[in-house]
């Protein structure tokens, strides 16, 4: 990786940590600049404007949520200890993320807003009915479960917050909403062997 592409890449983590903790609109070129301690003529170097900045910074979420979708596949975890990686990183990132940002990304740069949409439902519907039916072949979740339905319903769920009013986003975006949702689709899904194994590994206390 060149030097070139090596500033890049951490100017588009920095901005990113920026624009979730703040929003997309009120963080102006101004402010990255300063937070990244270079000039705006320098920073111009790197992009042409705020627009390909947010670009950037998109398609750098894909990338990250690609290399975790790969890494958790070579792990070869069990589907339990799959779900409880997904909950920490996601509950992480709600602790961290401004709802904010996902009001101005629909509001500011529809087009990108759709396009992440559009690839967390597909990324979403292949994680979830993938991770249900190797939970019924390991014996943890309820073998009546229709994955096709419940794996489409809960990606949809998730893909209409970009069309949701600010208000709402704020709600659903909220750390104890997503726990709540998060326990609700794990016993909804769980047999009593599963419930069992939940119980000891102590899954949300350890998170």
């Amino acid at each position: 990786m060149s030097n070139m592409e090596e500033n890049i890449k951490n100017i588009i983590a920095k901005v990113s940590d920026l624009y979730h903790q703040y929003g997309i609109k009120s963080v102006t070129m101004d402010d990255v600049s300063r937070h990244l301690g270079i000039s705006k003529k320098t920073l111009y170097t790197y992009v042409k404007d705020k627009k390909e900045l947010v670009e950037l910074t998109i398609e750098a979420q894909l990338q990250k949520h690609k290399e975790m979708e790969k890494d958790l596949c070579e792990r070869k975890l069990g589907a339990l200890e799959e779900m409880h990686i997904v909950y920490s990183v996601a509950r992480e990132l709600i602790q961290k993320l401004n709802p904010s940002y996902q009001y101005d990304l629909q509001k500011y740069y529809p087009m990108l807003c759709d396009r992440l949409s559009s690839f967390k439902k597909d990324h979403l519907y292949n994680k979830i009915k993938d991770n249900l039916i190797k939970g019924k072949k390991e014996g943890i979740y309820r073998s009546d479960i229709n994955e096709e339905v419940i794996s489409r319903m809960l990606a949809s769920q998730h893909s209409a917050m970009s069309n949701m009013k600010s208000e709402d986003i704020r709600f659903f975006s909220g750390k104890e909403t997503f726990e709540e949702l998060f326990k609700y689709h794990i016993y909804a899904v769980l047999n009593d062997d599963g419930r069992e194994l939940l119980k000891q590994r102590n899954f949300f206390q350890n998170s």
